[in-house]
């Protein structure tokens, strides 16, 4: 009887790491370690260099329905300069991840260290990390001989204005919970039914605030008029107070003018 063969592990990517809910980065998948990534339950996979994925990593994302969008066979350029990948590079991948259609996404180049690295450090400023910081991930990942000066330099040289971000409702819910303590940030313009909606909503909440004031300035009014009627009712009482007086002051006159005369006469 022929004895069970036991079961494959499992093996996960070199460098795979968390970056936020729904975001993932790692070295290229080899054809051992694709079935790992089916417990991602991937939408997109960005691949960052020229390179042809392995050929069971295609077969993967074919018959899974994961988009696969080899950026760096379709926007590779020589490296005419220092940068070690180019901003189109940069910018476009930067604009995917935020946007929630494309997760839950996973970011791969050939080790997960350096194209890989320098997007999630440009994310990390992006996002308002000091450069201190975004380097030690970036380190965390390169170890201490695989990273590049040129790598951390142009992470520290970025310019966020590169990057246009998607509409407000498009943004992932990690983005939206660190720029909610922004003062500066403003909203993008939602689609148009959000848009009625939210005219709607502002109009309802004018109208609110106008009956409201309208009913605090009546209130105040019926206030005010009670006041001087409780004022003029307290005037005449000590009108008729001070009449009373004086009629008894008379009286009292009277009394004692009477009583003289009465005492002369006897």
């Amino acid at each position: 009887m022929a004895s069970k063969s036991p079961p494959s592990l499992i093996q996960v990517p070199a460098c795979f790491s968390i970056v936020e809910q729904g975001v993932y980065r790692c070295a290229s998948p080899t054809s051992s370690q694709v079935p790992f990534l089916q417990s991602l339950g991937l939408r997109t996979i960005i691949s960052l260099t020229p390179e042809h994925p392995a050929r069971q990593l295609v077969q993967y994302v074919q018959a899974s329905g994961v988009e696969f969008v080899h950026l760096g066979s379709a926007l590779f350029q020589p490296h005419n300069d220092w940068r070690p990948v180019s901003d189109e590079i940069v910018k476009t991948a930067l604009e995917m991840i935020l946007s929630a259609r494309w997760h839950p996404v996973l970011v791969i180049d050939p080790l997960g260290i350096h194209q890989t690295g320098v997007v999630f450090g440009c994310l990390r400023m992006l996002q308002g990390w000091n450069f201190a910081s975004a380097l030690s991930e970036y380190r965390a990942h390169s170890g201490p001989t695989k990273h590049r000066y040129c790598d951390e330099t142009y992470i520290e040289l970025f310019d966020p204005d590169l990057i246009n971000l998607p509409p407000t409702y498009d943004l992932p819910a990690w983005w939206c919970d660190d720029v909610a303590e922004d003062d500066e940030w403003l909203e993008v313009d939602p689609p148009p039914k959000e848009q009625k909606k939210q005219k709607d909503k502002n109009k309802d909440k004018a109208e609110g605030k106008n009956s409201k004031n309208s009913k605090e300035e009546k209130d105040k009014e019926g206030k005010n008029g009670k006041e001087g009627k409780d004022k003029e009712g307290e005037g005449e009482k000590a009108d008729e107070r001070s009449v009373a007086l004086e009629g008894n002051g008379d009286a009292h006159t009277n009394g004692a003018n009477r009583h003289g005369a009465d005492g002369g006469v006897g």
